[in-house]
């Protein structure tokens, strides 16, 4: 996948998708994130300030694995997760931080990767029935993109779009490849229908 840089990019990822359309008040987020930044005694407009929004959803929005809320992942609207005070996972959290982010104006994306080692499983045919990915977002912000990672509350400015090598690990791991980005998902998907579209996408990228 190319590097974001296109104004076209900046303008298509200000807009919402079907599960990212906004729900609070631009001033309320904006509020919240400072009361953070207050505490760092940072400049408002640094990269603290979209780590103290990533800081905020996980203070609201705990994490569950219970089956009830793991059965609705992929399944579930900005709103919907933030009312329901629970996230299944990495795709709830960047669901939310790229519905706030944009509310505030900051273009942002929906980044889908595939570890690195699941996806050589995949392409060579021996890849099970487990998927192992992350979500990420991309910001626009401070003049450039930036990578997000929402679930673990990381920022990293001098990113490769096509090869995510992390500094630390998810699960383990720290190569991911994205596959998939996007403003969201687009629509609401159960387990089997988004691991057949990951299946999909991850076989045409080249590695």
């Amino acid at each position: 996948m190319q590097q974001l840089n296109k104004t076209s990019d900046i303008e298509r990822f200000q807009n919402y998708g079907n599960l990212t359309q906004p729900f609070l008040p631009k001033e309320f987020i904006y509020n919240q994130i400072m009361l953070d930044l207050k505490h760092k005694q940072k400049d408002p407009i640094s990269y603290d300030f979209l780590i103290s929004l990533a800081l905020w959803i996980h203070h609201h929005v705990k994490y569950s694995s219970d089956d009830d809320i793991q059965q609705q992942k992929f399944m579930r609207t900005a709103k919907e997760i933030w009312e329901s005070k629970k996230a299944s996972g990495c795709t709830d959290y960047a669901v939310l931080f790229a519905t706030f982010t944009r509310t505030l104006g900051i273009p942002t994306t929906f980044l889908h990767t595939a570890e690195y080692d699941w996806l050589k499983k995949l392409k060579s045919g021996e890849s099970g029935r487990m998927h192992f990915g992350h979500s990420f977002c991309e910001c626009f912000f401070g003049g450039g993109w930036v990578l997000v990672d929402p679930t673990c509350k990381r920022l990293d400015s001098s990113y490769n779009p096509e090869k995510l090598e992390l500094s630390y690990t998810v699960g383990g791991k720290s190569i991911f490849i994205p596959y998939f980005r996007e403003l969201d998902l687009g629509e609401k998907q159960d387990i089997e229908t988004h691991n057949k579209m990951m299946d999909q996408l991850c076989n045409n990228i080249d590695i």
